[in-house]
């Protein structure tokens, strides 16, 4: 029972963020590669941007707490 509510309630940490898609591919593959679970969240800001009406998208990678240690070897190795 306690190992079921531990997995319910984990905490997850961002461990990388950008605003290029490729950068977050490039990152979401290795986590995969290593087998880490990992979250996706995205934030986009309105509003003009360098005179354009884009409206730039933040990417965050979140891992799961027990693996943050893991997750840094492996982007920053």
């Amino acid at each position: 029972m306690r190992g079921l509510f531990g997995n319910l309630f984990q905490k997850w940490v961002i461990v990388f963020s950008t605003q290029h898609i490729g950068d977050y591919y490039k990152v979401r593959s290795k986590l995969r590669q290593h087998h880490i679970d990992y979250q996706t969240e995205t934030v986009t800001f309105k509003g003009s941007y360098s005179g354009r009406n884009r409206h730039p998208t933040t990417y965050h990678l979140k891992v799961k707490e027990k693996d943050v240690q893991k997750t840094d070897d492996i982007i920053d190795p």
